[in-house]
């Protein structure tokens, strides 16, 4: 898929880290962009930054070129109200980004809580969410009838075992095959990718 103006974006995580770097990329590409994430304050932030980029485009535009949703994204009917804000906004979905994450700091074998706040919130932040963004995405897509586009973001830890982090490894390894066993989705014309980044750093 080429990026041109028209085309919008939603990108879960997008307030920080690679999920804002990737909304203000997107943005210098002329697109309307949805950004998702918990923080409210960092989210509109990254908006501000959105509409700076794109404002040469989208000057005369009818709607933002960039909206804000505040949303837990392993909350499912959250999570589904803010797929369909962006497309009553935006007419229409043509990129998802699946980048919203979470990382244990506490070995799970060394863990005595019930995983809440840890483990558990891992597992459902980095793969189970991720599984239902993108399947929330390509039902949008396909009733829609035209390309699109929906990048989920692993690590390299999802490659090789990381042993300081083995739930956090474990659900990026669990992205990887998720992603590339939806390889049917192109007879719809959705193209599905996912991303293994290694450690970055972020001015």
């Amino acid at each position: 898929m080429e990026l041109k103006p028209g085309l919008s974006a939603l990108v879960t995580g997008g307030a920080s880290g690679i999920g804002k770097a990737l909304c203000i990329a997107l943005a210098r590409k002329g697109l309307f962009v949805t950004v998702i994430d918990l923080s409210e304050e960092n989210g509109r932030e990254v908006v501000s930054l959105v509409q700076k980029e794109n404002k040469h485009v989208h000057q005369y535009a009818r709607v933002p070129s960039a909206i804000f949703i505040k949303c837990d994204v392993t909350n499912g009917e959250d999570l589904a109200a803010a797929f369909r804000k962006h497309v009553d906004t935006f007419g229409g979905l043509d990129i998802c980004i699946n980048c919203a994450g979470f990382v244990n700091k506490s070995l799970v074998y060394d863990d005595k809580s019930d995983g809440t706040s840890t483990w558990r919130r891992a597992v459902n932040v980095n793969l189970v969410a991720v599984i239902d963004g993108t399947r929330i995405a390509s039902q949008v897509m396909r009733s829609q009838k035209k390309p699109g586009v929906i990048i989920n973001i692993s690590s390299v830890a999802g490659i090789y075992p990381m042993s300081y982090e083995p739930v956090y490894s474990g659900t990026k390894g669990g992205v990887v095959m998720f992603t590339r066993s939806l390889a049917p989705l192109k007879r719809y014309g959705i193209r599905v990718n996912v991303l293994c980044p290694e450690v970055l750093r972020f001015a």
